[in-house]
């Protein structure tokens, strides 16, 4: 192999790693649930991008990025903590616009937020999740994104 042949085949392996690296930025980036940008030091209120145990402990929630069609939405999964066994499922908004999940303090209720639809319900009925469309008051210790976001700055202008 002459000087110019390896020349080329560096150029060649060089262009496969950049193509590489590209593809996993772009990934978690644009395809993965830390897409967003969520750190732990934000403040998203009462809601968790993250796994979220329920008020008695029996059960933990977790949100996983999947596609339906074209888009990219969020699904909640629901496992008994004790065995891990799968309790029950539901889809929910776009993962672009989807902010986290929380449970109600007394109940299998689950609340979640989304930029772009606001908050509401899924509402534990006879075994499954059903999104409540109609009762949207939601208890007063659940608290938004904004809620918080304003305590905060209210808090911070006070001092």
């Amino acid at each position: 192999m002459n000087k110019t042949e390896r020349k080329w085949i560096k150029r060649i392996y060089l262009a496969g790693l950049i193509l590489v690296i590209g593809a996993i930025f772009y990934r978690e980036v644009f395809l993965s649930a830390g897409g967003r940008g969520y750190t732990e030091d934000q403040e998203y209120g009462s809601f968790s991008p993250y796994a979220v145990e329920s008020f008695d402990g029996k059960l933990v929630a977790k949100q996983n990025v999947e596609k339906l069609g074209d888009i990219r939405y969020v699904r909640v999964y629901v496992y008994d903590k004790e065995n891990g066994e799968l309790v029950g499922d539901f889809w929910t908004e776009r993962a672009w616009d989807f902010w986290g999940i929380c449970w109600e303090n007394d109940s299998y209720n689950i609340w979640i937020q989304s930029a772009d639809v606001g908050i509401y319900c899924y509402r534990y009925q006879d075994g499954t999740w059903v999104r409540d469309s109609i009762n949207t008051k939601r208890p007063d210790y659940i608290v938004s994104r904004w809620e918080a976001q304003k305590a905060k700055e209210a808090a911070s202008n006070a001092q």
